[in-house]
């Protein structure tokens, strides 16, 4: 059963779409999210009632400081949780690692708060007793609320609510083991489909273990746009080396977590790689940029940051779209279908700033210097970059986010040679949303890409972006392009 062929489609998708068993699925990053401002919220909560009762047992009059303090605490505690992998499905299955973080989050609440009142030289017996008193009632708190949260997991795993869709790569006795292994967990494993490139049609099976027998790697790239794979497993021995390796590089471009079972002689890897599906050892070879928890705290920073710059910007987004009614004939808005997220065509929305007549929707010509046919109001947008701010209603309906590669339409070219065909890794950029501004923006490579290399740089600045993202990155971006990209001599 080493090789197969394409067919099947019938049985293919017989395994597309199917439910989860007990009931509605639920989304991890919402539930960290929760879990996020729950923790939070307790540890304010304890910082409060601890102040209470130590004035009420001592009676002592309210003293502000020492709410301060417990404040002070309680953030940089849930900074410390926050910073440790706490927000994840594992770390909330298991109890012990849970009371271990929380022990060491309260150590650091105390430290901070007797800290803040030696500062403020608190050191009545209220003063004293309060850290103590704050870290107790925290400890309680937050280790109630994890063993509830805990028990609730469990439960919800059963039920099969976090099920995971996998797509197994090969098709033999090596994919067969793994795929039963994973059909003994049914509430928390679906298996999608399996793909192998050596397949001939005179052989290939309607389905291995009544899983569908999909397509070749390259029909997988394109499914995984059109559905949601958590997980792409490469079920093949070490001895398929080379194999391994041009599979990998196919599923390059893909935003599902990639792992690789195999016998692990000889083969190079990280301690830290180690996991498991189900009952299957696995090596993680890639896993998706933005998930869980990193997802979860981008989404929440471009919808809240997103929304106040609309009210803010409301009125100034009223008088440009009147300047560009007036100027020329046409809509405000400039609509262009764009490549975002996993490589799917979205609308991006823009202040128009070419004459309607001659606007280009899909790119085949880049806009120049001098162009002739952007508008007098569009050549000040453009220079200013105010152009850009519809796409804050794109952040608004989940297409972009604030920060991020910048979408290309699908004709963009480089010395005449569309993007995807000049840099290998460009397809890489789609791992994440496109953003309304970015690393290489505030670098210098924005407008026009006229040469190889300058899509090389903003290709390089884009995935720099992508392994290297954090929240405070993201503002130092935006305060970046305030600073730079609103006076680049490449913009026109």
């Amino acid at each position: 059963m080493d090789s197969y062929s394409v067919g099947h489609e019938a049985s293919t998708r017989s395994s597309i779409g199917v439910a989860a068993p007990g009931g509605k699925p639920i989304s991890a990053p919402v539930l960290m999210s929760v879990a996020a401002f729950l923790d939070l919220a307790l540890l304010l909560a304890a910082a409060w009632l601890a102040a209470i009762a130590v004035n009420v047992s001592l009676q002592t009059p309210w003293r502000p400081d020492m709410a301060l303090a417990g404040i002070i605490g309680a953030g940089a505690s849930w900074i410390y949780i926050s910073a440790h992998k706490a927000y994840s499905l594992e770390m909330f299955r298991s109890f012990e690692r849970q009371i271990s973080l929380i022990v060491k989050a309260i150590v650091i609440a105390v430290g901070v708060s007797i800290t803040c009142l030696f500062v403020v030289q608190a050191e009545g017996p209220a003063e004293r007793a309060f850290p103590f008193a704050f870290g107790v009632s925290a400890f309680l708190v937050l280790a109630l609320f994890r063993l509830v949260l805990g028990s609730l997991v469990a439960q919800w795993t059963r039920d099969g609510r976090f099920r995971r869709r996998i797509a197994i790569v090969a098709l033999n006795e090596f994919s067969l083991k793994f795929i039963e292994r994973l059909q003994a967990e049914p509430n928390a494993f679906e298996v999608a489909g399996v793909y192998d490139d050596r397949l001939r049609s005179e052989r290939v099976p309607p389905a291995l273990a009544n899983v569908p027998v999909r397509g070749s790697v390259a029909d997988l790239v394109r499914d995984s746009r059109d559905e949601h794979f958590d997980v792409i497993a490469v079920a093949l021995p070490l001895g398929a080396v080379d194999r391994i390796a041009a599979v990998l590089e196919q599923l390059s471009s893909t935003v599902a977590d990639v792992c690789l079972t195999t016998d692990l002689a000889g083969f190079s890897y990280r301690v830290d790689q180690f996991g498991a599906l189900g009952s299957n050892p696995v090596i993680s070879i890639d896993e998706a940029p933005m998930k869980d928890w990193r997802a979860a705290k981008k989404a929440a920073f471009d919808y809240l940051v997103g929304a106040i710059a609309l009210v803010i910007l409301a009125p100034v987004l009223a008088f440009i779209a009147l300047v560009v009614r007036l100027d020329s004939k046409g809509p405000a808005l400039f609509r262009q279908p764009r490549l975002g997220f996993n490589n799917r065509m979205f609308t991006c929305y823009k202040f128009r700033t070419m004459y309607t007549d001659k606007t280009d929707v899909l790119a085949d010509r880049q806009t120049t210097r001098d162009d002739p046919r952007v508008t007098r109001s569009g050549k000040w947008l453009r220079k200013l970059s105010l152009d850009e701010l519809p796409q804050l209603l794109n952040v608004m309906n989940g297409s972009m986010s604030l920060v991020g590669p910048r979408p290309h339409a699908p004709n963009t070219k480089a010395a005449n040679r569309l993007f995807a065909e000049v840099v290998q890794q460009y397809a890489l950029r789609h791992r994440v949303k496109p953003g309304i501004t970015g690393w290489a923006q505030v670098n210098g490579w924005r407008g026009e890409t006229a040469t190889v290399e300058q899509i090389q740089n903003r290709v390089r600045c884009d995935l720099y972006y992508i392994d290297n993202w954090s929240l405070i990155f993201d503002l130092k971006i935006i305060a970046l392009t305030v600073l730079r990209e609103l006076y680049s001599k490449r913009a026109f």
